[in-house]
């Protein structure tokens, strides 16, 4: 019998791994006031998708996006070039 993640397809795989690995970026580069409202969830193309707790750190970083790009520009694992903001429920 084969195992479930021998299904998976690999570029899955490697998505999940990019999350991963830019979720652990963001702990090191990001202000702290903001890390605990934040979540990466996901990465489309060089758009990086992060869901919010609340509204005013919602607002906080549609306003200030282009700090949090410069901030991502330095990893060496994938390029952003653009954050869209959501609101996780």
């Amino acid at each position: 019998m084969k195992k479930i993640s021998s299904f998976i397809p690999v570029h899955l795989i490697n998505k999940n791994d990019l999350i991963k690995d830019l979720t652990c970026y963001i702990y090191d580069v990001f202000p702290k006031n903001v890390l605990d409202n934040i979540e990466v969830s996901s990465v489309k193309e060089d758009v990086l998708i992060i869901a919010c707790k609340n509204s005013s750190i919602a607002t906080l970083m549609r306003f200030e996006k282009q700090q949090y790009i410069d901030l991502l520009r330095d990893n060496s694992f994938c390029e952003i070039n653009d954050i869209r903001v959501t609101i996780s429920d």
